[in-house]
C-alpha cells in the first residue's frame, strides 16, 4: 500500500454506524483493490496497516457495545487452501484478540458473483456452524467488507440459533451502498 493510499484511508477511516453495524470506509474501488490485494495476493503486511488504521475504532465499539465475544466471519476450507489465511482473523491477531473461531461448513460461491437474492441466499444457507453461545451477553461479528448482506444475515441467523437472547453487533472494515439499503435482524 504507498503512503498516499494509507493517508486516504486513515483520513476517511472514521467510525460511522449504520444500525447495529460499525464501520470506517464506504466500499469503493480504491479500497476493493487494497482488500484484493490483502485477500487475494497474499500481501498480509496489508493486514497489519489496516489493523493500525481500525484498531482504536474496534477499541471504542468493544468498549460502548460491552462485547463479550469476537467472532470473525469464517472462510471456507478450500479458500483457506488458497490463501493460507483468514483476512480478518489476521487483522485480530496483528492486535492479540480473543476471539471465538468457528467453521464455514459450506463450499460457497463468491457473493460478488451473484447478482439474484434468492439465489445468495441459497448459496449462503447453512454455510455455517457455531458451537453453544452460553452465558454470552453480547457478540461482535467482524467482517471485513459487506456489500449485500446475505453472508452476514445467514451468519447472524445461526447465532441466533443458538443464543436468542444474545446482542449481535457488526465491525466491518467497508460497508457498500447496497448494504446500506438492507435491514440485519441482530437483536
Amino acid at each position: 500500500m504507498c503512503y498516499n493510499c494509507h493517508e486516504k484511508l486513515r483520513i476517511k477511516g472514521k467510525l460511522k454506524k449504520y444500525n447495529d453495524i460499525y464501520y470506517l470506509w464506504d466500499y469503493d474501488r480504491e479500497l476493493k483493490k487494497i482488500i484484493e490485494e490483502y485477500k487475494f495476493k497474499n500481501k498480509l503486511y496489508i493486514g497489519e496497516l489496516l489493523h493500525g488504521l481500525v484498531s482504536s475504532e474496534l477499541e471504542k465499539v468493544l468498549k460502548y457495545e460491552k462485547i463479550d465475544l469476537i467472532i470473525p466471519i469464517p472462510v471456507s476450507k478450500k479458500r483457506m487452501r488458497e490463501r493460507g489465511f483468514n483476512q480478518v482473523e489476521e487483522l485480530l491477531k496483528f492486535g492479540n484478540y480473543n476471539y471465538l473461531k468457528v467453521e464455514r461448513v459450506k463450499e460457497t460461491r463468491h457473493m460478488y458473483e451473484i447478482l439474484n437474492e434468492k439465489e445468495r441466499k441459497i448459496n449462503i444457507a447453512s454455510a455455517f456452524k457455531v458451537e453453544k453461545l452460553e452465558n454470552i451477553k453480547q457478540v461482535l461479528i467482524i467482517d471485513d467488507i459487506i456489500t449485500t448482506g446475505s453472508t452476514m444475515k445467514e451468519f447472524i441467523r445461526e447465532i441466533k440459533i443458538k443464543n436468542i437472547n444474545i446482542k449481535v453487533v457488526v465491525f466491518t472494515l467497508a460497508l457498500s451502498k447496497t448494504a446500506k439499503k438492507i435491514k440485519l435482524k441482530m437483536r
